[in-house]
């Protein structure tokens, strides 16, 4: 497995402090124990069964848990948020503890931390910095497998709408209009205007 710089530890522990922050009543040793195993499963954005990471995941805290002295409820509490937290699998999280995770989760690919997250995974997996004539999809479809920028298109710039705690959304907004303002000054470095 080679080491992935956009889901390290300290990804981890981003998402773990950012749980607790978006949901101060839920019970710290849930909440840590979600954030620290969301990514127990992580399978590279361009996996064919990517869209199933968070469930196979999930399946792993639910069996492993028990026997780190989580009780059952406790366990599929977690394994719950884990699977429901995931971009790639399209859910909305039921519980205070899956809508905090996938807030917090969701945060840490926005705003300065997003744009590097962005650039190392666009890096590891061999797409271009940005189409040369056109890098913010003003005439053509967004296409991220191509374009590192054009990921911010395709989801980062879309994140916003989707929070689901006062904290998460109120963040969520500052992030985003960091990432707008490095599309602004992008642009003029490179002599395209960014109209978001």
């Amino acid at each position: 497995m080679t080491f992935d710089a956009a889901h390290d530890t300290a990804h981890l522990a981003r998402v773990a402090r950012w749980t607790l922050r978006c949901a101060p009543a839920l019970a710290p040793g849930l909440a840590v124990a979600a954030a620290l195993t969301h990514d127990v499963v992580n399978l590279p954005k361009n996996h064919p069964q990517r869209a199933q990471a968070s469930t196979l995941a999930a399946d792993a805290v639910r069996a492993e848990l028990p026997s780190l002295g989580f009780d059952r409820a406790e366990a599929e509490a977690v394994a719950a948020a884990v699977r429901d937290h995931s971009y790639s699998r399209g859910a909305t999280p039921e519980t205070l503890l899956g809508a905090a995770l996938q807030d917090a989760d969701r945060l840490d690919a926005l705003g300065a931390l997003g744009i590097l997250r962005a650039a190392a995974a666009g890096g590891s997996m061999g797409r271009a910095l940005l189409h040369a004539t056109d890098p913010f999809c003003t005439a053509r479809t967004p296409d991220d497998a191509a374009y590192t920028v054009d990921h911010f298109f395709t989801k980062l710039l879309r994140l916003e709408t989707t929070f689901q705690t006062a904290v998460g959304k109120a963040e969520a907004a500052r992030r985003t209009a960091v990432m707008r303002a490095f599309l602004a000054n992008l642009g003029e470095e490179v002599g395209a205007e960014f109209l978001g």
